[in-house]
């Protein structure tokens, strides 16, 4: 088994919110995105709630997690030291945009012959099974929120729910608000914030690992503008996830186009 991982900031970022676990002690891997905040918190060392949900993540399953754990208990237990940290420096967790949150893609590589994975949000885990097909383990739940979000809303104002007009939503910060509310909820997204209901929005499954030739887990930072996810596996596995990346960022650059963290792993099972 071969792993390969990247991670780098985004240009205009002095630490990535991104976070890569590699523990190879108990073959858990993963990589973990934590969302931009739209508070302006700072702990002690100037750390924003992105950085440090997806580094409670990271430490989590690099430090506490024990093998006999199912990776969606050990996802809940990170997810319950998110909400501890958050209770320490008194963040008010009434407040959807106040809560430190993180989205994930983690594996585990079981004795038994299976891989194990788990997900929340827009981290993905895609696969190449030894036949050539081509598969995400994973949906993308983040995908479309803001359409989505504009669906509910209307269907709540048929139901006599007083809300603003679409108007006051063309601002991004309101649209953004909004948004975070619809966190772990059946028409909203997945997403690890401290929250008990995000064990009811976990992805999660196994695979048998003599059916795998390969394997990526990526933040959405290495999503491709222009190509499928299925797309951007091949990219990666033909030029290998170090060069996709600078190559990537590279054409956001010369193309005006949002830059955002970057991480991700590759795994070569034969």
């Amino acid at each position: 088994m071969k792993v390969e991982s990247f991670i780098r900031a985004a240009p205009h970022k002095r630490v990535s919110e991104d976070s890569i676990v590699l523990n190879k002690k108990l073959n858990v891997y993963g990589v973990f995105d934590g969302a931009t905040p739209l508070v302006a918190f700072q702990d002690e060392n100037g750390m924003n709630g992105a950085y440090l949900a997806s580094n409670i993540f990271k430490d989590y399953f690099f430090r506490l997690y024990r093998s006999h754990l199912s990776l969606v208990k050990g996802i809940v237990a990170a997810n319950r030291m998110l909400r501890d940290h958050m209770e320490k420096y008194k963040v008010n967790q009434e407040k959807y945009e106040h809560l430190w949150s993180t989205c994930a893609a983690i594996i585990k590589i079981e004795k038994e012959g299976k891989i194990s994975y788990a997900q929340l949000g827009d981290c993905m885990i895609i696969t190449e099974y030894q036949n050539g097909t081509i598969k995400a383990l994973t949906r993308d739940t983040v995908k479309d929120i803001s359409s989505r979000a504009k669906v509910w809303r209307e269907e709540q104002r048929k139901q006599g729910v007083n809300l603003p007009n679409e108007k006051y939503f063309e601002d991004l910060t309101h649209q953004l608000i909004f948004n975070r509310s619809l966190a772990n909820r059946p028409y909203g997204y997945s997403v690890a914030n401290g929250s008990e209901e995000v064990l009811n929005f976990i992805q999660h499954g196994q695979v048998n690992i003599s059916e795998i030739k390969t394997l990526l887990m990526i933040t959405d930072g290495l999503f491709h503008p222009h190509e499928s996810i299925e797309e951007t596996f091949k990219k990666i596995e033909q030029s290998g996830i170090d060069r996709y990346a600078i190559e990537l960022e590279h054409f956001e650059k010369q193309n005006n186009l949002r830059h955002d963290d970057k991480a991700g792993i590759f795994i070569r099972f034969t």
